[in-house]
């Protein structure tokens, strides 16, 4: 897991469906890339999913990734290696169960 650190507090980032959740009870409609406030609001989603007492307002939270460039890059670096990596669990996964059908 990891941990992303904003305004001198450490905040665990984990991918999970209850970010998507979360978005969604959010904005309304499910998430996709290509909409940068959509992006920001999954952040933001990732960080009230994974940590009970991040209470940060989102005007504020905003303001702090005005501030602070680097938080976004760096919830976008792990966001993306995040799918990368389950998206190659699933094709092992697949390549397994095809391998065990030859059998």
């Amino acid at each position: 897991m990891k941990t992303i650190t904003i305004n001198k507090t450490a905040y665990k980032l984990k991918y999970t469906l209850r970010i998507l959740f979360i978005f969604e009870g959010l904005t309304g409609y499910p998430f996709k890339f290509g909409k940068l406030l959509d992006e920001y609001i999954l952040f933001y989603s990732a960080l009230l999913a994974n940590n009970e007492d991040f209470a940060i307002p989102f005007n504020e939270f905003i303001k702090l990734c005005d501030d602070k460039p680097s938080l976004f890059e760096e919830f976008k670096d792990f966001i993306l290696n995040e799918i990368k990596r389950q998206e190659q669990e699933e094709v092992k996964e697949e390549y397994v169960k095809k391998k065990k059908k030859r059998k």
